[in-house]
């Protein structure tokens, strides 16, 4: 007793233990002490040393899913539209705050009273129409004072309002501090016309790059490293990896399928069994079935290729199967046979009663008065059927065709409710009777058909072709065997080629990435590579869900800055192979003269007339803009040679410049400063974020 005394008077302690302890299983103890010495568990990101809240952010992010409804968002779509906003908003606001610029209160107020969506409220509006900045002020403060739930959400949405209105106003601001010291002159104007318009002639000799093959011209990760040295600004980047993986999936074997196969012809035959089933559908229902019944007729064309010559010759109560179709195996039963219309001409009186689908609230007759007046109605119309369009006006609850005598007009087989379908297609035309759907009672006249087909009723049990449990325990026998041979040791791709597997790769994992190639979203293993203890050659096997299995190992990392050599040499790789062309090249570019240079290389001089930089097509060539624009700078029948093109290296001589002379009205210098301080707005976002330090943390929390 005394030591059941003690455990009681420590079971706060106790529980705390256990608690910690369970959530050691679950959590790694460098995540507890992450968690347990943060100086500051909120922050998800900094641009410079402005901090971005978690707290802030998880309550945008749950917003913008409130209000976006899209089930186009998938992965971390919304979140990185989120921190995307946040991180634009704090650069606007340090660029603003450097630049010695404040947007005040009173700034913000005269731009929410000038906004469209305040001054069209229609509650925001006086008496007289006019908007009202009092009842605006008087809005505000309500919403501030109420503490509903309800209330809490409209205060949010305004507050919401507020700091998109406040956005704009840094941003316009910004932007029209930067584009007071844009815009065009008119010496400026004048020149670029007399560039883009002036036309050049010459004769050229063009000798292609793809005369050199790329096997003669090698580059090494030296010379791509050299290449990344000089051009470091091109190569920056976001910490990435290279995975590379096997994937285990759950496949049905040739024994599953035969299994499957076996199970669904011991339901054929029997007593009990389904050729003699009296109601196919209650047998199919009570075996269950993988796909949805198919309760209609189908035409020939619907039906199976597999099985459509066996069903058209088949009888009434056949069955027809087991068959494969898709990823089932499948057995049908015919259940009746006959020849139905394509289309149906029908009219009808609606009963409708309280419950009925669509039923109005003035409609207080109960199911039971229902089918009475349905009953009393058809006994009418069968004894009088001239009477039919009057009853429609009269009783029906369908006001579209009650005002047409009932007629529903012309209709496909598959346009109803299946029992109307049915009542049309399968009785004959002049018929009248009653159905009952969902709506209520239809008093149905089938008024005409045509384009009769045959077509055939099916009853189909259905088996999915899945993997048995036995298959997946070999799946997962040989991913585990797979995973524990590379944490002995064994090299990935000899063991994976030898054990006849095929190995994929995926190339530039970012933190915050989802998917992970043909393995599909799959945060757990994005994470995993981006753990500290991982590195190069670590590998991991993971659960696909339902889905199997695959053991991934990292094959690369790239480290936030400059990219290695190996990860930009397929970048590079193609520069460097031009570049070494066209020093080749140039050294063939040997001769007095265009002729001496074509005749050593078993070429032609070509020529090419009227051709402006604003449009460097050279014929037979395509667009050349840099060999253009060295011509129309060149000497007259001056010999240049050794310019590097787009396509390969020329030589040419001009033989003419018509240099274009400027028509009244054609320097809108207006119009150029105006298009010019537009591409300067468009771009400056993307300049301000190269001067500022963007700390992202949410890949340790997504």
């Amino acid at each position: 007793m005394a030591i059941l005394s003690k455990i009681r008077d420590r079971s706060g302690f106790l529980i705390i233990a256990i608690g910690l302890a369970m959530f050691s299983f679950v959590v790694s103890p460098k995540d507890i002490f992450d968690f347990l010495t943060s100086k500051n568990v909120d922050v998800i990101g900094k641009v410079n040393d402005e901090e971005i809240s978690h707290k802030e952010f998880a309550r945008r992010v749950e917003l913008y899913k409130s209000q976006s409804n899209s089930p186009n968002y998938g992965g971390l779509a919304i979140e990185n539209m989120v921190w995307n906003q946040m991180v634009r908003e704090k650069i606007y606001e340090i660029k603003l705050k450097e630049a010695g610029v404040v947007i005040g209160e009173g700034e913000i107020w005269q731009a929410i009273i000038a906004s469209q969506q305040v001054l069209n409220t229609p509650q925001f509006k006086d008496q007289q129409g006019v908007f009202s900045q009092d009842i605006l002020k008087n809005y505000i403060a309500d919403l501030q004072n109420d503490k509903t739930d309800q209330g809490k959400v409209r205060l949010q949405g305004w507050l919401n309002f507020e700091k998109d209105i406040k956005y704009n106003l840094l941003t316009q601001s910004y932007n029209d501090l930067v584009n007071l010291g844009v815009g065009a002159t008119e010496e400026e104007e004048l020149k670029n016309y007399v560039l883009n318009n002036t036309k050049v002639s010459a004769d050229f000799v063009y000798l292609p790059f793809s005369t050199i093959p790329n096997t003669d011209v090698k580059v090494t990760k030296d010379d791509v490293a050299a290449y990344i040295k000089n051009h470091e600004n091109e190569f920056q980047t976001e910490a990435a990896r290279n995975l590379k993986f096997v994937k285990f999936s759950f496949q049905a074997s040739t024994e599953d399928e035969e299994e499957i196969k076996l199970e669904l012809a011991s339901l054929v035959d029997g007593e009990e069994g389904f050729k003699k089933a009296e109601d196919a559908y209650l047998f199919v229902d009570e075996i269950g079935t993988d796909l949805p019944v198919v309760d209609r007729f189908q035409t020939e064309s619907e039906l199976p290729t597999v099985i459509k010559e066996e069903v058209v010759n088949g009888t009434k109560g056949a069955i027809v199967g087991p068959y494969k179709f898709s990823k089932y195996y499948k057995i049908s039963k015919i259940l009746d046979v006959q020849k139905i219309p394509d289309s149906v001409q029908s009219s009808h009186i609606l009963i409708s009663f309280v419950g009925a689908q669509g039923a109005q609230p003035n409609v207080t007759r109960t199911l039971v008065d229902a089918q009475k007046l349905a009953d009393s109605l058809l006994t009418v119309v069968k004894k009088s059927p001239a009477k039919f369009g009057t009853l429609a006006q009269n009783y029906s609850s369908d006001p579209g065709s009650a005002v047409k005598d009932g007629d529903l007009g012309w209709f496909g087989y598959r346009s109803m409710v299946p029992e109307f379908r049915d009542y049309c297609f399968e009785n004959k035309k002049g018929d009248i009777g009653v159905v009952r759907t969902a709506y209520g009672f239809h008093v149905i006249k089938i008024e005409n058909q045509k384009d009769f087909n045959q077509a055939y009723k099916l009853a189909t049990i259905s088996r999915k072709i899945e993997a048995s449990e036995d298959t997946e325990n070999k799946v997962f026998q040989n991913a585990e065997t797979f995973a524990s041979e590379l944490r002995n040791g064994a090299d990935f791709d000899k063991l994976a080629k030898d054990s006849g597997y095929e190995v994929s790769t995926v190339n530039g994992i970012k933190a915050m990435d989802v998917y992970v190639g043909a393995l599909g979203e799959n945060r757990r293993i994005v994470k995993w590579s981006f753990e500290e203890d991982n590195d190069v050659n670590t590998s991991q096997r993971f659960d696909l869900d339902e889905k199997g299995y695959a053991v991934v190992m990292i094959n690369n990392k790239q480290e936030k800055g400059l990219k290695s050599a190996s990860n930009a040499f397929s970048q590079v790789e193609p520069i460097l192979i031009k570049q070494k062309k066209a020093e080749i090249l140039k050294g063939k570019m040997q001769g007095a003269s265009l002729k001496a240079i074509a005749d050593s290389n078993n070429v032609t001089v070509g020529s090419f007339a009227n051709v402006t930089v604003g449009a460097p097509t050279i014929g037979g060539v395509g667009t050349e803009p840099a060999v253009i624009g060295a011509a129309v700078v060149s000497k007259k029948d001056a010999l240049v040679k050794e310019v590097v093109g787009d396509k390969g290296v020329f030589a040419f001589s001009v033989n003419n410049v018509a240099e274009a002379k400027t028509e009244v009205g054609a320097l809108d210098v207006k119009s150029a400063s105006k298009k010019l301080k537009g591409s300067v707005s468009r771009q400056l976002y993307e300049a301000l974020q190269e001067g500022v330090t963007i700390e992202d943390y949410r890949a340790e929390r997504y």
